[in-house]
């Protein structure tokens, strides 16, 4: 069965028709300060991961659902549907997807697996094919390099860079001993980051896996969440702490310099985003999953946003809205304009 399952080939259909959604549309009223969302869309199924290509937006669910939201339409269409799995109870079920990525028309999808494992396919052209010799990596997220590569963070706080042509590990690389929670890429200039439950975060470059620098200092526990925003020389940072803080780090890539501060919150910050010019940051504020907007060079909120009913799980930026979504079933657009 595990020989079978590893060369599966299941062929999909795109559906055009939309799962279960609820939408509504809504002005951006402002009341006493806090601003209510231009767009809400409700999903059958709880959200897991978003992930924000051009102007599509990547959806992964808790019943083994791959969605794609266009950001100028009403309602997301079905991409992938996923084979069932089966527990240590042999139960049958529907697998969570736990990331999302696209390059062209492949998309990389790395989900839950059969007894506590985890998948990782390549869903292309109504083809799923699922890569060889995953179950033992135990990956936690998963991401383009480009059309051959792919970047894997491992629980163990393993970086692995993989030949997804070849089928073969090009290196694999031991950050250090606590956990690993979060990796992001800045893909033009060949870098990632690293986040993990020390609250330390790791740069380096991407096609071997050199540390060329450690931050430290902000968060003194786990890290949820980090993003990364290169302008000019400097590279900007932030993240999401367990120990309720938000820290904010800019290196400059030429001196090494690093400037850094932190943001405290009411709450765990589950979530955090940033503009990519990196002159916005944002950050789930407390118990309620409302969001702070503020400015990245001073600190100074700008809007406070409200409207979820479960934890976020993500923030995203683009030109003119901001999107946030929850481990529930809201995905909430909002105006950055009004």
């Amino acid at each position: 069965m595990r020989i079978y399952l590893k060369k599966i080939m299941v062929i999909l259909c795109i559906l055009c028709v939309s799962p279960l959604v609820i939408y509504s549309e809504e002005s951006n009223i402002t009341k006493e300060g806090t601003s209510q969302p231009q767009k809400k869309i409700v999903l059958e199924n709880n959200i897991v991961v978003t992930h924000l290509i051009k102007d599509s937006l990547l959806i992964g669910t808790d019943f083994g659902e791959v969605l794609e939201l266009k950001l100028y339409e009403t309602s997301p269409k079905l991409l992938a549907k996923l084979p069932d799995i089966t527990s240590f109870y042999a139960e049958s079920y529907a697998p969570k997807v736990y990331s999302v990525d696209r390059l062209g028309e492949q998309v990389l999808i790395h989900s839950e697996g059969n007894f506590g494992t985890k998948n990782l396919f390549v869903f292309s052209k109504g083809h799923l094919e699922m890569l060889p010799n995953m179950e033992s990596l135990n990956i936690k997220k998963a991401a383009f390099v480009d059309e051959k590569r792919i970047f894997l963070g491992l629980a163990s706080n393993e970086i692995v860079l993989y030949d997804i042509k070849q089928k073969q590990i090009l290196y694999r690389k031991q950050l250090s001993e606590a956990s690993f929670s979060d990796f992001a890429l800045e893909i033009p200039s060949n870098r990632y980051v690293v986040a993990c439950e020390s609250g330390i975060l790791y740069f380096g470059v991407m096609d071997s896996g050199e540390v060329i620098a450690e931050l430290e200092g902000e968060n003194k526990d786990n890290v949820y969440q980090v993003k990364l925003a290169k302008v000019g020389d400097i590279m900007t940072f932030i993240t999401a702490g367990q120990d309720r803080k938000v820290g904010v780090y800019q290196l400059n890539l030429q001196t090494n310099k690093v400037e850094s501060y932190g943001i405290g919150a009411n709450f765990l910050v589950y979530s955090v985003g940033m503009s990519a010019d990196s002159t916005l940051g944002a950050y789930m504020q407390n118990e309620q999953s409302e969001i702070n907007v503020f400015r990245i060079s001073d600190k100074q909120e700008i809007m406070h946003l409200s409207g979820h009913t479960s934890l976020l799980n993500n923030i995203i930026f683009t030109d003119y809205h901001l999107i946030s979504s929850e481990d529930g079933k809201n995905i909430l657009i909002w105006n950055l304009k009004e």
